[in-house]
């Protein structure tokens, strides 16, 4: 048996492949990139751009989805961008 660590950062191969949200390929490409996310409600017409998030891009049809943990990211910087939007309202 080799080292536990490696056992660690290899990937589950019963874990279900991820498929694009537009047109169900799974032919997905990771990249670190921006993404924007436009704001509604009281901040319509507003965006925050969150940079380094970690997400799938489809080769068919190049959309982008966040990755959980780029998902987590993006809830976290919306939530700082909308209190600084607040703020700046008040």
């Amino acid at each position: 048996m080799g080292n536990w660590l490696t056992l660690l950062k290899h990937k589950d191969p019963h874990a279900a492949p991820r498929l694009c949200e537009r047109c169900a390929s799974p032919s997905l490409k990771r990249k670190i990139a921006t993404y924007p996310v436009d704001l509604t409600g009281r901040l319509a017409g507003r965006r925050v751009d969150v940079y380094r998030v970690e997400l799938d891009q489809c080769r068919q049809c190049g959309h982008l989805m966040p990755t959980p943990e780029g998902q987590a990211k993006v809830k976290r910087c919306v939530k700082v961008g909308k209190k600084i939007f607040l703020k700046g309202l008040d």
